[in-house]
């Protein structure tokens, strides 16, 4: 597959879950192979927010809006970028709340934006924080998310392109199954 910068065309492909899920790696792996921009939702946290998942406290509604709005306007800025080299760009974001899920698509053409649900049990997101190294969330904090999380409904599904991939299936099956799904359904 391959970019182009016709902005009409132009695809924001939003890789949610919890943390452990692998939103990081599909991410990186769906920007390599459609060689086009990353960006993960990590790189939007405040120190704050930082500071208070190192420390096993939960995020709320309040750390999070500014985190959300400046992924938004990214998102935009990408969207409005005339001279963008790239037909598509990836992010990712736990997006746990249709909430959240609002806020980081305000403004954004229903259209444009792909969401894809990484799914998995609470087991196997254990397994992959326990053993996650070099990252700031502290693996306490799964069960505040998974509470938190509210996977996309019939709302979330009629207004937006939502696809939900379990994680069970290998990194390059859930890859080769995303790519299909934006060729069939975005043309790309």
């Amino acid at each position: 597959m391959t970019c182009n910068n016709d902005n009409n065309n132009k695809l924001i492909i939003l890789i949610m879950g919890v943390s452990g899920s692998g939103k990081t790696t599909i991410g990186k792996g769906i920007a390599e192979k459609l060689n086009c921009g990353f960006n993960d939702a990590d790189e939007f946290h405040s120190e704050a927010n930082i500071n208070k998942m190192k420390s096993g406290i939960p995020l709320n509604d309040d750390d999070r809006k500014p985190w959300l709005e400046a992924i938004n306007k990214r998102m935009t800025e990408f969207l409005n970028n005339s001279t963008s080299i790239t037909h598509n760009h990836v992010f990712t974001c736990s997006a746990l709340k249709s909430i959240y899920r609002e806020i980081i698509s305000n403004s954004i053409p229903k259209d444009k934006i792909l969401f894809i649900f990484l799914k998995g049990d609470k087991e196997i997101l254990g397994e992959r924080l326990n053993s996650r190294q070099g990252h700031f969330f502290n693996p306490a904090l799964l069960d505040s998310q998974l509470e938190a999380l509210q996977e996309p409904n019939d709302q979330d599904l009629k207004t937006n392109h939502f696809l939900t991939i379990n994680i069970r299936s290998s990194v390059d099956e859930i890859i080769n199954n995303i790519l299909k799904f934006i060729k069939d359904q975005f043309n790309q």
